[in-house]
């Protein structure tokens, strides 16, 4: 069976014997309509319909095909993720009983993640309770605290976390700074100023909380071409950096260092396997400096700043303290110098628009 009459749909915005274009309700037996109350986003009083035709997920051929369809992707491709589109608008009931169904048939350990794009923690955490906490949400309220910093002049680092998902329910958290909606001239767009990029995914990448996620267009730029959406990589090109500090040195249990409002920096001890660990301190005014311990195991030490935007260096002190500085509007990220990796970081060729690639 294929989802294809109009029996599956409760919904759609075109007319095309009249060559209408608005918000059509499919009048069917009884019961056909609009999700019902609470199985949907309340915004607008129901935000069931978003756009173009709106599908049925209470008709049993439109939910035992769509159940089919995830069993195919299982066993046909072997995927153990979904990203979950715009679930505001569809039903929470039938996605409980879809990932529920996934993990029964298929196997636990799916990692399950829904765009509930919204600035409101409270209906967040609402979401994940009906949801029996078995799903993932990307962190909006997070995205929304990143670009009101950025935008502040001396703005308060501390509160960076305050009201996110990541700080009230890390284990369901995705973290992010920008995405497809987000980013400049679409709907949701959250304007973050490029001298905060790196502080933010600093803050999402190196840290123990939540599971991070980049950008495409902030790790290679945003088409050189076009007309109005043509922006450099972000991060002066050091997003791959980033990225690989988190791959080999954000690991093992973590100190925070948050007791200045325009100055924090936090330290990852490493664990048995990954025994370098790293120190990042960061500032959204200043030249800046954090007294962090790293540990007595790294007396004597000598620490260097994987990103390279600070070329100074720090021995550790015979009780594994080290004054750990960054420039003004920046970040660093302290390490070995002689860690295992750091040959690795080299120049990143984000040039994917070039002839030949």
């Amino acid at each position: 069976m294929l989802i294809s009459s109009r029996y599956h749909f409760t919904g759609c915005d075109y007319d095309a014997r009249n060559n209408c274009t608005a918000i059509f309700k499919i009048l069917g037996d009884q019961g056909k309509g609009w999700a019902n109350a609470g199985d949907v986003d309340g915004e607008k009083g129901s935000y069931d319909y978003l756009m173009y035709a709106d599908v049925d997920y209470k008709h049993p051929e439109v939910k035992q095909d769509v159940m089919n369809w995830g069993a195919w992707l299982r066993n046909e491709i072997g995927i153990k993720g979904i990203r979950f589109d715009a679930i505001k608008h569809f039903s929470v009931e039938f996605l409980s009983e879809f990932i529920g169904k996934m993990d029964e048939t298929a196997g636990s350990g799916w990692f399950f993640v829904g765009e509930f794009w919204k600035d409101s923690l409270n209906d967040m955490l609402e979401y994940l309770e009906r949801m029996q906490h078995n799903f993932l949400l990307f962190d909006a309220p997070l995205v929304y605290n990143f670009s009101e910093l950025s935008k502040t002049v001396g703005g308060d680092l501390r509160t960076v976390f305050n009201n996110t998902l990541v700080q009230t329910k890390p284990i369901n958290a995705v973290t992010l700074v920008m995405n497809h909606d987000t980013q400049p001239y679409q709907a949701l767009e959250a304007a973050i100023e490029g001298w905060f990029k790196p502080l933010a995914y600093a803050l999402i990448l190196l840290r123990q909380d939540g599971y991070p996620c980049i950008f495409y267009g902030d790790l290679y730029g945003i088409d050189p071409e076009g007309q109005k959406q043509s922006f450099p990589p972000s991060c002066g090109g050091k997003l791959a950096h980033l990225t690989l500090a988190r791959k080999l040195y954000a690991y093992g249990l973590q100190k925070d260092y948050f007791d200045d409002p325009n100055c924090a920096g936090w330290v990852r001890y490493g664990t048995w396997d990954r025994r370098f660990g790293c120190a990042t301190v960061l500032s959204n005014t200043e030249d800046a400096s954090k007294w962090m311990h790293v540990g007595e195991m790294h007396a004597g030490e000598v620490w260097t700043d994987v990103l390279g935007w600070s070329n100074e260096e720090v021995r550790i002190n015979s009780d594994g303290w080290g004054e750990f500085r960054c420039h003004g509007t920046s970040v660093s990220i302290w390490v070995y110098r002689n860690a295992e990796g750091r040959d690795r970081f080299e120049e990143f060729d984000a040039d994917i628009y070039k002839a030949g690639v």
